[in-house]
């Protein structure tokens, strides 16, 4: 592929000002980080939903979904323990009951997807908020360095592949993806997160290490929202971003990668 004819300016631009958001939000406060979340997880599970209820006859109880998903990611920031997350116990039982009350068809399916929509936008961005605590002090170094090396991967795998890409990827999912995309966007995310390592005074081979998870759970992100996309016959989530399409779409590696990347700074001690 080549850059030739690719909208990378507008791209670029719409990229910028996502970028001046969260990091302006991040560097202001937990809570003014938790409002982009939950905008990232209301708007991520109206796109998902739409798509999932095409057929007219699949009907995700969106409202009830995006609440418990903002309650989530703000009980995050009141409470930054992994406890929090025991509240999602609570989300099946609640939505069960509220799909015997409407009489749906097909209330099984009703049922799963909602609770799907909710583990897949709103706990990473729960996590993403207890990534940001150091005990009950917020250091935003450490959620920017998460999201940067998705960013950083997902940047120069794109230049990467559109520059010299051949091989094919996963053709059947994503058929713009390819080897040399997949292998280039992961050589600089570990570079760079052993540069952040190197900075915050930390053990760079971890923060490498770090790196390459990040990045391989944000290929994985993106072939899974792919997936779904091809399931419904859509190109893009939405149309919200110029030149990116909707939330999901910009942000499905990090939906992806943030639970691994929170994992693995627990058991290294990042």
């Amino acid at each position: 592929m080549s850059l030739k004819g690719k909208n990378l300016g507008l791209r670029t631009v719409a990229g910028a000002l996502l970028g001046v958001v969260v990091v302006g939000a991040a560097l202001l406060s937990p809570w003014a980080l938790a409002v982009v979340a939950a905008v990232v997880v209301v708007l991520g599970q109206d796109e998902l939903f739409r798509m999932v209820a095409t057929d007219g006859t699949v009907k995700p109880m969106g409202t009830l979904a995006m609440c418990l998903g903002v309650a989530l990611v703000g009980n995050s920031v009141l409470h930054p323990s992994p406890v929090v997350l025991l509240t999602l116990l609570f989300a099946l039982p609640v939505v069960i009951v509220a799909e015997l009350t409407r009489g749906k068809e097909r209330p099984l399916e009703n049922i799963a997807t909602s609770i799907f929509g909710l583990i897949y936008t709103a706990v990473p961005m729960a996590l993403m908020m207890l990534v940001g605590f150091v005990g009950e002090e917020w250091c935003p170094a450490r959620v920017l360095s998460i999201i940067f090396i998705v960013w950083i991967n997902d940047i120069f795998a794109y230049l990467v592949g559109c520059s010299i890409g051949k091989h094919k990827m996963c053709p059947s999912i994503s058929p713009k993806k390819s080897w040399e995309g997949f292998f280039g966007g992961i050589l600089f995310a570990v570079a760079f997160a052993m540069a952040v390592g190197y900075m915050m005074e930390g053990n760079i081979y971890l923060w490498g290490g770090l790196g390459a998870v990040v990045a391989l759970a944000g290929v994985l992100g993106d072939l899974v929202e792919s997936m779904i996309k091809r399931e419904y016959g859509v190109k893009d989530s939405g149309k919200l971003i110029p030149g990116h399409g909707g939330i999901l779409d910009r942000f499905d590696a990090l939906l992806v990668a943030m639970p691994f990347a929170y994992i693995y700074m627990i058991i290294f001690g990042l």
